[in-house]
């Protein structure tokens, strides 16, 4: 669904700059930025394979199951020379002669084994023979065969048999979470530095204003020198701070330009072409925030990828230990074998002998077996049962910390929400401040230092209040991925 609108998009967001005449500009809002990653980021891309590996890796485990068709042709011939017999009469005279014997035989079958462990074996089969013994007449012998074998313990049973076949089934599940795990992690990303994006272009503008300050203060206080109501030294310490201030201006230009590449190497698969680009965002959205620890620890455990890889990754160690648990058995099997023969001077008649059964064998019986001692297959068994206590462990552990960071994450938003509340307050006092300071200054009663550093008390407070918005919408998408709510909150459906 998101490459047929990408090109769409680009289509429609492209055009001549506001900046320079042939510069392009890239204009996104934090949706459009979201829709771009899903359907440009490599890391994305990447990511969409390993579900699709996974099913082949079904598909090689169920391979186990198909039976197996062999056909095969072998032809031959024997000769013996220069054989001696001796004379009856006893004369001492002998004779000598060649024996030649030649043979043909093809043979076809179908042979495999099923989920419960029981092997099996039909096969078709004729043989040719020719030779001095029969004065080159030809003779066909033709065969048909069944022969099976049954376990009754090691390797008996679905338990056994699709233990390869139900971990690559959660592996292949275990690959869809990942699939998940990595498009939260580019959404948070995006989202991390839409926001880094929006700060530093509105942070250029609060070093542009304190610039502006400065300037118009160097004005003033020139103006001041001139009809002699202020020294020379105060024109001066205007001056380096104009300077100071410009050397801010250039720095977040550069924060600016390194945030914007960030993001378009988020958003593209192509990221020379659109070097150029410059980056027109929307002003980022404040969402909504419920805080709920206890409904948001639920959520993580059931929607957190990690989680539910984990998950899966202990239901694999219960399926390798139940396996390993029946290689310690001993080996006892059944087996049964029927062979049918039909005997003629032609083929045709002695396939049809078969039924006839000119010549029939059978056999049953059982075969047993056990390493004395056993010890590899046991030492298996108990590594596999470690393994297993191995990952419930992991698993708890991860329970812990989900509910450590669902909480750290709810606390981070709460946190940042109170910022902005004090910093907006800040913000408004600092500039009544700076107010009151500038008419201070005509009346003589204040200095040149003190207006400079209310100046830099409203600029850093600007800046503060800017950082606490950025830091709450990051927070809010890091509570999100710490939940699992990220593909849900964004309305994103993997398939």
């Amino acid at each position: 669904m998101f490459r047929k609108i990408i090109p769409l998009l680009y289509a429609t967001t492209l055009m001549a700059g506001d900046d320079a005449p042939g510069h392009r500009v890239l204009e996104l809002d934090l949706g459009k930025a979201i829709r771009f990653a899903l359907a440009k980021n490599f890391s994305i891309e990447a990511s969409r394979y390993d579900p699709k590996i996974a099913k082949e890796q079904v598909r090689t485990a169920k391979g186990k199951f198909d039976p197996n068709f062999d056909i095969s042709y072998l032809r031959g011939e024997e000769t013996v020379r220069d054989q001696f017999l001796r004379d009856a009469s006893g004369t001492g005279r002998h004779f000598s002669f060649d024996t030649v014997a030649q043979s043909g035989t093809w043979s076809t079958g179908v042979s495999g084994v099923t989920v419960w462990g029981l092997g099996y074996d039909l096969g078709l089969s004729s043989l040719r023979q020719s030779g001095t013994a029969n004065r080159f007449a030809a003779d066909y012998t033709s065969e048909a065969s069944f022969s099976v074998s049954q376990p009754l313990l090691r390797n008996a049973g679905p338990t056994a048999q699709l233990a390869g076949v139900r971990v690559a089934k959660n592996n292949a599940v275990i690959s869809e979470w990942g699939l998940k795990a990595r498009i939260i992690a580019v959404i948070t990303d995006v989202i991390d530095v839409y926001n880094e994006l929006h700060f530093a272009r509105e942070n250029l503008e609060v070093a542009r204003r304190s610039r502006g300050l400065a300037q118009q203060l160097l004005q003033d206080n020139i103006k001041r020198v001139e009809v002699g109501v202020m020294k020379a030294l105060d024109v001066t310490t205007a001056q380096a701070e104009v300077a100071a201030r410009e050397e801010a201006v250039i720095t977040t230009q550069r924060v600016v330009k390194d945030q914007e590449n960030f993001l378009k190497q988020l958003i593209t698969a192509d990221l020379l072409p659109l070097l150029g680009t410059r980056v027109k965002i929307a002003p980022p959205t404040t969402p909504d925030f419920a805080s709920s620890v206890i409904t948001g620890v639920r959520e993580a455990l059931e929607l957190r990828p990690d989680y539910r890889q984990a998950k899966l990754d202990l239901e694999n160690r219960h399926i390798n230990m139940a396996f390993e648990k029946n290689q310690t058995l001993p080996r006892l099997d059944l087996t049964a074998s029927l062979s049918l023969l039909g005997i003629d001077d032609d083929f045709g008649t002695s396939a049809q002998r078969v039924a006839n059964r000119d010549q029939s064998s059978w056999s049953a019986g059982a075969t047993f077996s056990i390493p004395l001692g056993n010890r590899a297959a046991r030492g298996r068994y108990n590594s596999a049962q470690l393994e297993s206590a191995q990952a419930l462990v992991r698993l708890q552990q991860l329970e812990q910390d989900i509910i450590v960071r669902v909480d750290n994450a709810n606390g981070a938003v709460v946190t940042a929400k109170q910022r902005i509340e004090a910093n907006r307050e800040s913000h408004r006092l600092a500039k009544e401040s700076l107010d009151a300071g500038e008419k201070r200054l005509v009346a003589g009663t204040s200095t040149v230092f003190e207006v400079l550093q209310l100046q830099k008390t409203l600029s850093e407070a600007e800046t503060a209040e800017l950082r606490a918005n950025a830091d709450y919408n990051k927070a809010v998408a890091d509570f999100q991925q710490q939940t699992g709510t990220t593909l849900r909150v964004h309305g994103v459906k993997v398939e």
